[in-house]
């Protein structure tokens, strides 16, 4: 245990003994300076410490005063613009309040002098329409007076002329042609009973029909002069009219071949024709104008009479433009264009406006009313329907008017043999009008028969046969021999336009079994 000790101790008073402890003490005491030391430097650290805390402790809670004062006078501020909007906002909106209610009466008083004003035109023009109407009546007297007088004058004439032309057409097989009870369309119905014995009258008659046509198509082109004037007056009906019209033709243009392509384009013209009635019934003009046989004193949209024009006007276009070259293209175009004309919504006082399209094909194509003419003479062509490359200008090549008449002739047929056996409408055109334009291409005198009356007959009768013998049974057989067989022996000798007509019923016998 002695030994360890440290040496120092054990020695007892000895100078090293004593030198150690002392040294020993001193470095006790150096170190207790310095732990005292350290404690106080940390106490004065600590010190300084917490101060700084303390401090950073106040400046901390001082900026949350101030942030809480400054959102608090954010939040006042925000508050008093926030009702000055509002307040604002009430303002304006009474002020659109007051001005919207001075716009009602402003707009009220505008259209109180416009329906005045209307009113008074349209009481203007029906007093108009009246004398104009009165004036017609006037005239149409003296013009059925002086037909009358004619055909007592022409009598005589005719009567020596057809007897001689009796012989002629003896000798060609045929005869002035009528259809017997026995040889009444087989499925006819009550709208089709029209379908009778065909008296044919005498060429002075047949030609003041057509006159009157062509009336009706000049009536047609005052009424667009007439159109263009009352639009200039009505500005909706100015932006309207154009566009309803460029919507008729364009849908006509759409049509195409194909059970149920064309429900689109038929959609939009029913549609755009719906709209000329029942948004636009003033102005108005009267129907007798556009109607060739007698009717009830009536009135009926202006309107409504010009894009029935502007449709008719497209239909014919259509036959001239497609069918001439498709001739399968016409029976859509047809079967369109006489249901637009059996609509109830489209007839006033149950008249069909078909007339209007007629008076179209009485224009461009009058061999199927029974007019005809020498076609070496410029009189003769117009008769015949021959256009003009231009106004005064020349007249269109042979192929050209070739062309026009196939596409006119078929699309006669697609007009004139349509069935509404399946149908509540009445049909506007019945079928007796095919037979009736047939019959007078047939009784043209020998010596007036001309290239495009076997063009035409040609083009009426192909791709149509079969419904003709639908309607017309065993007499449109006959009918058919006479026109392929017996009618081209009339033309004048080596006419390629007889020969074509003579080989459709060729085609017809080896394609149809057809044996006439």
């Amino acid at each position: 245990m002695a030994s360890t000790e440290w040496p120092w101790k054990a020695a007892r008073e000895s100078p090293s003994r004593q030198l150690l402890w002392e040294l020993s003490r001193l470095a006790v005491s150096q170190q207790e300076d310095l732990y005292e030391r350290l404690d106080r430097d940390s106490r004065e650290r600590e010190a300084t410490h917490k101060s700084a805390l303390a401090k950073a402790i106040a400046r901390h809670e001082q900026v949350r005063k101030n942030a809480e004062a400054e959102r608090d006078r954010l939040e006042k501020q925000i508050q008093q613009e926030q009702e000055r909007r509002e307040m604002e906002a009430r303002r304006e909106e009474e002020r659109q309040r007051r001005i919207t209610a001075e716009e009602d009466r402003r707009i009220a008083a505008e259209r109180a002098e416009i329906a005045a004003r209307a009113e008074r035109a349209a009481t203007e023009e029906r007093n108009a329409e009246n004398a104009r109407q009165e004036a017609e009546k006037q005239r149409r007297a003296v013009e059925v007076a002086k037909v009358k007088k004619s055909q007592e004058a022409d009598a005589q004439k005719m009567a020596e002329k057809e007897r001689k032309q009796k012989e002629e057409a003896a000798a060609a097989a045929v005869s002035r042609p009528s259809i017997p009870a026995q040889m009444q369309p087989a499925n006819s119905k009550p709208q089709q009973s029209q379908v009778g014995p065909i008296q044919h009258t005498s060429q002075a008659r047949r030609e003041a029909e057509h006159r009157r046509y062509l009336e009706i198509h000049s009536k047609l082109k005052e009424l667009r002069v007439f159109t263009d004037q009352q639009a200039t007056q009505n500005p909706k009906l100015k932006l309207r009219m154009g566009d309803m019209r460029r919507k008729v033709r364009k849908s006509v243009g759409q049509i195409i071949e194909g059970k149920g392509k064309n429900e689109a384009p038929q959609r939009a013209i029913l549609t755009t024709l719906k709209e000329a009635k029942n948004d636009f019934p003033q102005p108005t003009v009267g129907l007798a104008a556009f109607v060739a046989r007698p009717v009830p004193d009536a009135q009926v949209p202006a309107l409504l009479v010009y894009l029935l024009n502007q449709f008719a006007k497209a239909v014919v276009s259509q036959f001239i433009n497609e069918a001439a070259v498709a001739p399968k293209i016409a029976d859509p175009v047809g079967t369109i264009a006489i249901s637009m004309f059996a609509k109830d919504d489209f007839r006033i006082q149950g008249v069909s406006l078909i007339d209007i399209l007629i008076a179209k094909f009485h224009v461009v194509c009058p061999p199927l009313f029974g007019i005809y003419g020498d076609e070496k003479t410029t009189e003769g062509r117009t008769r015949l329907g021959w256009q003009r490359e231009e106004e005064g200008g020349p007249w269109i090549s042979e192929r050209s008017h070739q062309d026009r008449m196939n596409g006119l002739g078929a699309g006669y047929a697609a007009l004139s043999l349509r069935s509404f056996e399946k149908s509540t409408m009445s049909n506007p055109y019945p079928p007796y009008h095919y037979w009736q334009a047939l019959s007078m291409i047939l009784n043209v005198p020998a010596g007036q028969v001309t290239d495009t009356h076997l063009y035409l007959l040609r083009a009426l009768l192909m791709n149509s046969e079969a419904r003709f013998m639908e309607f017309f049974g065993d007499a449109a057989k006959k009918l058919l021999r006479i026109a392929m067989v017996d009618y081209p022996q009339r033309a004048a000798k080596g006419s390629v336009a007889a020969v074509v007509l003579q080989t459709l019923g060729a085609t017809m016998k080896r394609d149809k079994k057809l044996y006439l």
